[in-house]
Formats: structure tokens, sequence, C-alpha cells
């Protein structure tokens, strides 16, 4: 657990800015759940945007819950 979610935490932009890493890190960096979450909180509490405002945060964590939703079906079943 600790394998996925520590890179998350430190490239997400939880602790310090994600920006402060380099261009070539960024594409991948902004595909992660938790960095969508972060920025569709924070424009919603420091900036007061509405849900139409970060619909492309809201579109990321989508195809994340979709892909692990069917990863999950594939892989663990019951026998």
């Amino acid at each position: 657990m600790n394998f996925i979610m520590m890179p998350m935490w430190v490239f997400s932009g939880v602790f310090f800015s994600a920006n402060r890493f380099p261009a070539a890190l960024q594409p991948f960096i902004q595909a992660l759940p938790l960095t969508a979450a972060i920025n569709a909180l924070r424009a919603n509490m420091l900036e007061g945007a509405g849900v139409s405002q970060y619909g492309g945060e809201m579109a990321i964590l989508a195809a994340w819950i979709a892909v692990s939703f069917f990863a999950a079906l594939k892989l663990f079943r019951w026998r």
C-alpha cells in the first residue's frame, strides 16, 4: 500500500506545490487521482469555484474509479 500511496502523496501537491517538479513529470502528476481531488477541493474552498468549473478534475476521478472498478471485477472473483 505504501508503494502506491507514498509517491502519490509526495507528487500530488498535498504537502507542497506539484508545480515544483520538472515539466517532464507534470503529465504523470496531473493524471494522479489525488492531484485531481486536491485541485478540485482547493478550487472550491479557496476560490469558491462551482461544480461546473472543475469538471476536468471530476473526469479524471471518474476515469480512475471506472478503471479500478473493472480491474477489480477481472482480478477478484468469488470461487
